[in-house]
């Protein structure tokens, strides 16, 4: 049987479940869906310092419980577990949002704040050792190689940031970024730059990660002169971009560079459907930016269900 609400939000980070609060306090019946847990990427951070009432900063972790308690106070309903792999306009104008686990619901508006996930380096033997030392999550990981030597394959923000986690348990970080300086802001630079037990390699391509059951090393090439060499690590942590999860939106959206386009009004080119989030064609993904895209759409989505006649 197909359970019917007035809108689903799809995704449980910032924009989500700011979303969903907005929908219930509106008085809409609304449900939370959410793959995993809760908290998005948000919750794999180890220190949030940048989101307005927090001076000394908060744990990413600490943050998403906090926003997650809130949401369901005002009687958010959140689905945990339910994947969602399928969205589609059936012919009276209602969406079906079909799960690869937990059956399908109907509702007649949706927010898709699905986020996005780290890309893949597309080297060898990246698949075959991820989970065995090949990682995208230092908060998460770092502890599994405490005293360890591992590599941090990029030179953004998060490349950066999370080579300071690893740099408080292991024993040294390499930092192995194809150009001659980082993209990173110069304060989190300045940082890196002054921890002993990081190391920077310049112009330097991954080519390989080597290993049979558990990473052993990482083979490099000198993009300048073409040389290769091969550094001994016990672990590799990459972060060279975001991908938009929207695969399962279809044709519902228009798209660029693989993240689904919004209106002002946050309303994609599917009218009830709108798009809120680090998901959605934008210059800059921060949580404060993903809160206020949740009010955003869910404001008008309510607006979108009283010209329709909804509950509202």
């Amino acid at each position: 049987m197909i359970e019917y609400h007035e809108a689903v939000v799809i995704g449980g980070g910032p924009a989500g479940l700011t979303a969903g609060m907005y929908l219930r306090r509106a008085g809409i019946d609304a449900v939370l869906v959410e793959k995993s847990r809760p908290g998005g990427t948000v919750a794999r951070t180890e220190r949030v310092a940048n989101y307005p009432g927090f001076a000394k900063g908060i744990s990413g972790l600490e943050l998403m419980a906090e926003m997650t308690d809130q949401a369901k106070g005002f009687g958010l309903e959140i689905r945990e577990y339910f994947h969602v792999v399928g969205l589609s306009r059936t012919a009276d104008g209602t969406f079906l949002i079909s799960s690869d686990n937990s059956g399908e619901l109907e509702a007649k508006g949706v927010i898709v704040a699905t986020g996005t996930e780290w890309k893949k380096v597309g080297i060898p033997g990246e698949r075959e050792l991820a989970g065995r030392g090949v990682s995208y999550c230092a908060t998460c990981d770092a502890a599994f190689f405490e005293g360890c030597d591992v590599a941090v394959i990029g030179g953004g923000d998060s490349a950066v940031e999370e080579a300071l986690t690893l740099a408080n348990l292991c024993r040294r970080v390499y930092v192995v970024h194809r150009r001659d300086r980082l993209r990173a802001q110069k304060i989190i630079q300045e940082t890196a730059f002054g921890r002993k037990n990081i190391e920077f390699l310049w112009n330097k391509k991954p080519l390989r990660i080597v290993g049979e059951d558990q990473v052993e090393s990482l083979l490099l090439e000198d993009v300048r002169s073409g040389e290769k060499s091969e550094l001994k690590v016990e672990a590799v942590f990459a972060f060279v971009g975001l991908e938009a999860n929207t695969e399962f939106l279809g044709d519902l959206v228009d798209r660029e560079g693989g993240f689904a386009k919004a209106q002002e009004d946050l309303s994609s080119k599917t009218q009830g459907l709108f798009v809120a989030g680090d998901a959605r064609s934008k210059t800059l993904r921060q949580i404060s930016t993903a809160v206020g895209d949740g009010a955003l759409a869910a404001v008008n989505l309510q607006r979108y269900l009283l010209e329709r006649g909804g509950h509202v």
